[in-house]
């Protein structure tokens, strides 16, 4: 499943970030990377979506969140 399939409230785990290597760069100096537990807290515009991660809250637009495949957790991290 990807970041943008992903209902406002779930809670998930980024498995794979398929992005050049400086906007990868980018969102993992922004704390979305591997293996890091977020949580979708709204949905943005055009099909974008907010993330909640480590306290702070990130808008990626549809299709940057259409190339970060995430694993779905139950519960909120």
């Amino acid at each position: 499943m990807t970041l943008h399939e992903s209902p406002v409230g779930a809670s998930f785990r980024v498995t794979a970030v398929r992005l050049s290597a400086p906007a990868a760069l980018r969102l993992s100096e922004m704390g979305i990377r591997l293996g890091t537990l977020a949580y979708v807290s709204q949905r943005a515009a055009f099909g974008g979506r907010v993330v909640a991660v480590a306290g702070s809250r990130f808008a990626l637009d549809g299709g940057t969140a259409g190339l970060i495949d995430v694993e779905a957790l139950a519960g909120r991290p």
